[in-house]
């Protein structure tokens, strides 16, 4: 029995220590905390979360703060709460690995059967100035932000801008499917590249409850940028994928020596 007592004074402690050493708010740090824990299969799907004063007695925070961060799990569809009997770890995310690929065939594989969201569109719009560091405007865009899905699950928030012409000749297709393949087919022959930049991000408020992640999780960030063969940018899209089930892949070749 005492070394049970001891065991769980120990691991209060380290759950402090990890919580208090973080620059982060501490709901969203413990959020974090909570998250990690349930996707190593401390608590599993279905499985009762501990009541807000153990959990607050755990991690030496007010029960506030436990709320908050219980909040933030459930805006992520990670644990379900039931009025009177307490919190309760939802079913998980899909496993599935979403491999983006450099190879553009293999790229456009790689979409086949998602769906997109919208959640805003703006027409007759201008290109962001950084854009023209890799090609030249066409004048009218039409401005879409949507998250796109795959097995009904969030994995990218995709803030696109299309050649307004372009979208004209299928507006109802681009609003609703994948928009680089139907570009790929609509204007194949005119197309001369694509340039793809990464970075890693986190995920704000606003991105969180989008993807289903804690706040503060990590992201993928991708800007592609699709010129015509006269250098004219048809599509300009910055993609924020969840870190969790997206793959980069690429590949180079190494010249013979």
């Amino acid at each position: 029995m005492r070394h049970i007592v001891e065991s769980a004074l120990t691991e209060a402690a380290g759950e402090r220590e990890r919580l208090q050493s973080s620059q982060l708010p501490l709901y969203v740090t413990l959020a974090r905390l909570l998250t990690a824990d349930i996707e190593a299969g401390r608590w599993l799907a279905g499985e009762q979360l501990p009541t807000i004063a153990a959990l607050a007695e755990t991690y030496g925070v007010a029960r506030v703060t436990i709320r908050q961060a219980l909040g933030v799990l459930s805006d992520a569809g990670l644990i379900k709460t039931i009025q009177g009997k307490g919190s309760f770890v939802a079913g998980r995310a899909p496993s599935e690995l979403i491999q983006l690929e450099s190879s553009w065939q293999h790229f456009l594989r790689t979409l086949d059967g998602n769906i997109a969201e919208l959640i805003e569109v703006r027409d007759d719009v201008e290109l962001p100035r950084s854009a023209g560091e890799t090609g030249r405007s066409k004048g009218r865009y039409r401005y879409m932000r949507r998250v796109h899905r795959r097995q009904a699950a969030a994995y990218c928030i995709m803030e696109m801008y299309l050649d307004a012409a372009l979208y004209e000749r299928a507006p109802e297709r681009f609003d609703g499917e994948m928009a680089i393949p139907l570009l790929s087919r609509l204007a194949g022959p005119t197309l001369k590249r694509m340039t793809q930049s990464f970075r890693i991000g986190a995920a704000n408020l606003q991105t969180a409850k989008l993807l289903g992640i804690p706040p503060g999780a990590p992201t993928g960030d991708v800007t592609r940028v699709i010129l015509n063969l006269d250098d004219e940018v048809l599509y300009l899209g910055t993609a924020i994928y969840r870190g969790d089930l997206v793959v980069f892949n690429t590949s180079i070749d190494v010249p013979g020596t």
